[in-house]
C-alpha cells in the first residue's frame, strides 16, 4: 500500500507514483520508512503533494521528485526538512 504512495532506492524518493483516484482529494502518511535512511511524512491535495518532510535516520543525501520535478537534499543524521510547491 505504501508504495503507492512512496516508490523509494537509495538516493531516490517518489511521491504519489500510483495514488488512487479514490484518496486524490486529500491525504497524509507520517512515518513511512523509505530507502536509504529516511522517514517521510508526506499530505497532499487534489492528487498533489503539498508538503513532505524527510527525516534522516541515518541517510545524509536524497532526491525527492513528484512528476518529473526534483529536489536535492542533504541531512545530518537526526535532522530533517520541509518541502513544499513540490509540483512542477
Amino acid at each position: 500500500m505504501i508504495e503507492m504512495l512512496v516508490q523509494s532506492r537509495p538516493g531516490h524518493v517518489e511521491l504519489l507514483p500510483a495514488l488512487p483516484a479514490a484518496w486524490a482529494d486529500d491525504g497524509s502518511i507520517r512515518g513511512a520508512g523509505v530507502r536509504g535512511g529516511f522517514v517521510l511524512d508526506l499530505r497532499w491535495r487534489h492528487g498533489r503533494p503539498t508538503e513532505a518532510t524527510p527525516h534522516s535516520v541515518g541517510g545524509r543525501t536524497t532526491t525527492v521528485s513528484y512528476a518529473g520535478a526534483t529536489r536535492r537534499i542533504h541531512l545530518a543524521p537526526g535532522g530533517s526538512v520541509t518541502l513544499r510547491n513540490l509540483a512542477p
